[in-house]
C-alpha cells in the first residue's frame, strides 16, 4: 500500500497519467552508505595521495520503477527503469572525483528495458548486464556490503572483461526446463558511428550467453561473452568465459567457487608487459562464503587473478598477479535494513594496479603509474532496501 501511495505521488509530480499507475507499477531502490578509510600503499604513487583517505561513501545505491501488464492469452508486457544515485554527493560523481555518468545521475543509467513474456520465454530490449553478475555464486558486494573480492573478475585493468553493462541490447531468455534456462544477448555495440573514418575502422558487435542451472540447494552458472571489433577497430576482440558453482548448505548460508578466463586481442602497448598487437590472456579463480547465524551474516571471499600471458614486452607476465579478499559481518535489523563492518584488500605484484571497480567507488582509481600498490579499505555502513 505504501509503495502504491509513493507511486501516485511520484506520478503526480512527473505528470504520469493515473492509467499508467493502474498497470501494476512499483517503485523500489537501495541506499548503501557509510564511513570508510581507503589506502593504497607500497609503490610509487606520484603526486597522488592515496594514504588514509577517510570518506563518506556510497556503494551501488539505486532508484527504480518496475511495471507489468497482462495482455491475455498467457502473454505479459513488462518494463524496468533503473537509475544509479549517489546519496553521499547528490550528483554523478563517485569517490574518485571523476564523472561516473555511466552508472549514476541519469535515467536508465542502470539496467533498464522493455519486454514481452509468454510460454516461449522472454524478449527484452534496452540497457542490460552481460557477463557481469554472478547470481547466487557471488552477491556479497552487490547485495550485502560495500565492496568484495569478486570485483577482481571485472577489475583486472590489464586484461579487460568483454562487457559488463551494455546499452542497445536485445536479449532472449528461454523457459526454465529441468532447472535450466538460457539467456542470449546481442548488441550492435554502442560505439557504431554514422560513418567510419581512419584506417581499420569497421562495425562492432557483442554476443553474450548465460546458462543457469538450479536444483534444490545447487546453483550453477556459465557465461560466455565476446566483443568483435571493440571500439570499431578491426581485430580488437575481447572474449570471456566463466563458470561458477555454489551450494546452500544451510538457510542463508552458501559456499561458492568461480573460475574465469579472459582474452584480449590486438591490445596496445602496456608498460613493459605488452607491445601493440599482442594477445593477452589471464585466468582468475576464487571462493565466496555467506554464512548466517540468526540475524547475523558473516561474509568472506578470496580471489586470485593474473598470470597474464601473451605479452612480448620486456617483463612479459612477470609480476602480473593480483589477490583480493574480504571479510565482513552484518547485523540484519529487519528484512530491509542492516548495519555492517567490512575489510577489503587487494595485493598487487609489481606490474599490475588492480583496484576495486564499480560505481567509481575507489578513491584513486589506480593507474599504470601506481603499479604494485596494495589497496585496503576498512568500512562501516548502513544498507536499506525499499
Amino acid at each position: 500500500m505504501q509503495k502504491k501511495l509513493i507511486v501516485l505521488a511520484v506520478s503526480g509530480a512527473l505528470g504520469v497519467p493515473l492509467a499508467a499507475v493502474a498497470q501494476n507499477v512499483s517503485i523500489y531502490g537501495r541506499a548503501n552508505v557509510g564511513l570508510d578509510n581507503y589506502a593504497a600503499t607500497g609503490a610509487s604513487l606520484g603526486t597522488a595521495n592515496f594514504v588514509n583517505r577517510t570518506r563518506i561513501f556510497d556503494s551501488g545505491s539505486r532508484l527504480g520503477f518496475r511495471g507489468r501488464e497482462n495482455l491475455g492469452g498467457g502473454m505479459e508486457a513488462y518494463f524496468q527503469l533503473e537509475t544509479g544515485v549517489n546519496w553521499d554527493s547528490g550528483g554523478n560523481f563517485g569517490q574518485s572525483g571523476t564523472s561516473n555518468a555511466a552508472s549514476t545521475g541519469f535515467p536508465a543509467s542502470r539496467d533498464s528495458f522493455l519486454g514481452l513474456k509468454a510460454g516461449w520465454g522472454e524478449l527484452s530490449f534496452g540497457r542490460q548486464s552481460i557477463f557481469w553478475a554472478n547470481g547466487l555464486n557471488a552477491q556479497t558486494g552487490a547485495n550485502y556490503i560495500n565492496a568484495s573480492a569478486d570485483g577482481l573478475l571485472t577489475g583486472l585493468q590489464l586484461v579487460a572483461a568483454p562487457v559488463t553493462r551494455q546499452s542497445n541490447v536485445v536479449a532472449y531468455t528461454s523457459p526454465r526446463m529441468g532447472g535450466v534456462d538460457l539467456l542470449v544477448s546481442f548488441s550492435p555495440s554502442t560505439q557504431e558511428p554514422a560513418s567510419f573514418t581512419g584506417a581499420g575502422q569497421t562495425k562492432g558487435s557483442l554476443l553474450g550467453l548465460n546458462l543457469k542451472y538450479r536444483m534444490g540447494a545447487l546453483y550453477v552458472q556459465a557465461d560466455h561473452a565476446a566483443t568483435k571489433n571493440n571500439g570499431n577497430v578491426q581485430g580488437v576482440n575481447n572474449t570471456g568465459d566463466k563458470l561458477g558453482v555454489s551450494y546452500a548448505y544451510a538457510p542463508g548460508s552458501r559456499a561458492a567457487f568461480i573460475y574465469q578466463r579472459l582474452q584480449n586481442k590486438m591490445v596496445g602497448a602496456i608498460g613493459s608487459i605488452s607491445l601493440a598487437g599482442d594477445t593477452l590472456k589471464t585466468n582468475t579463480w576464487g571462493v565466496n562464503l555467506e554464512h548466517s547465524i540468526g540475524q547475523l551474516g558473516l561474509y568472506a571471499g578470496y580471489f586470485r587473478g593474473g598470470d597474464i600471458s601473451g605479452g612480448s614486452g620486456a617483463t612479459g607476465a612477470t609480476g602480473t598477479k593480483s589477490t583480493a579478499y574480504h571479510f565482513a559481518v552484518k547485523q540484519h535489523l529487519s528484512k530491509r535494513t542492516g548495519i555492517y563492518a567490512s575489510y577489503n584488500a587487494i595485493k598487487n605484484e609489481a606490474n599490475v594496479f588492480t583496484d576495486f571497480p564499480g560505481g567509481a567507488y575507489t578513491s584513486g582509481p589506480l593507474g599504470a603509474a601506481n603499479a604494485g600498490a596494495d589497496v585496503k579499505i576498512w568500512g562501516v555502513g548502513v544498507h536499506h532496501s525499499f
